[in-house]
């Protein structure tokens, strides 16, 4: 007895014949039942082995039933934090931006159409790290190198496990240092404010990349985006693509205040060292 609380029932769910569709079918199923979901998954391993729970020797990622109060005090949460940074970084934005036009030739700021929730289409900013060229060449080699990177191809000639690259020959000397420690993604703290983003979801995709998002992919659609998520923290510019969208669909059912918290806490530690970036 636990003085009268009720446990949901337990629903174990492993995607032991690397069915990964099957897999959230599972998951969606036994939420709408009221179970609580423990979820093993080789795409998840990261995950499981920084805060999953241990059950007959194994690690499990646990996912409760819930309701959508987390979408309302996750707004508030939103406008309050992102206006106060908006204001409290507005001279470390300044000065970046100095340094970006005296470095290179170029705008501060790098404007694009990113695809947010529900598949609706939003222009967002970063400060620029790399140097200009062409858009529609530009455009066409950052189509390919994605393609790379979901076909599962290594783009640096090694054999690590492919990772999402940029040309590193086009980062500027001041680009490098703002994008080692994320500082090039503030602007879109005014995303957040205006309802575009949150705090803490599956990051913006562009247009073209949004095609791959299919199946159960796409379930990084049924939220906001965010300044940072999952795979942004564990990830890092280390994980294949099925993994970090693996990461992004978990994060879409284990969602709450206190997992947000957690994962800007995680968040800021991996910016202010600068691990993994890209």
């Amino acid at each position: 007895m636990n003085d009268g609380v009720i446990e949901p029932n337990r629903c174990f769910v492993e995607d032991i014949e690397a069915d990964s569709a099957s897999m959230w079918r599972q998951v969606d199923s036994a939420l709408q039942r009221g179970d609580q979901v423990w979820l093993r998954s080789s795409l998840l391993r990261p995950l499981a082995d920084a805060f999953g729970r241990d059950c007959n020797g194994q690690r499990w990622l646990v996912i409760d039933p819930k309701g959508s109060r987390h979408v309302v005090l996750a707004r508030m949460r939103d406008i309050l934090l992102s206006s106060l940074a908006l204001v409290l970084l507005s001279p470390v934005l300044f000065v970046i931006a100095v340094l970006i036009k005296a470095g290179s030739k170029g705008p501060v700021f790098f404007a694009t159409t990113v695809v947010g929730k529900k598949c609706r289409s939003f222009t967002w900013h970063k400060l620029r790290s790399m140097r200009i060229i062409s858009a529609s060449v530009d455009v066409e080699r950052r189509r390919a190198r994605f393609q790379e990177y979901v076909e599962g191809k290594s783009l640096s000639g090694s054999q690590k496990a492919p990772t999402k690259v940029i040309e590193k020959g086009r980062v500027t000397p001041v680009g490098s240092f703002i994008r080692k420690y994320s500082i090039d993604e503030l602007p879109q703290l005014w995303n957040v404010l205006r309802g575009e983003m949150s705090l803490v979801g599956p990051r913006p995709c562009l247009p073209y990349e949004a095609e791959f998002f299919t199946g159960w992919r796409g379930r990084r659609f049924d939220v906001r985006p965010g300044l940072s998520g999952v795979w942004q923290v564990y990830g890092r510019g280390r994980a294949g693509f099925e993994e970090a969208a693996a990461m992004d669909a978990y994060y879409v059912y284990r969602r709450s205040l206190g997992f947000d918290l957690y994962l800007i806490y995680k968040t800021l530690g991996v910016v202010f060292t600068g691990r993994g970036a890209l």
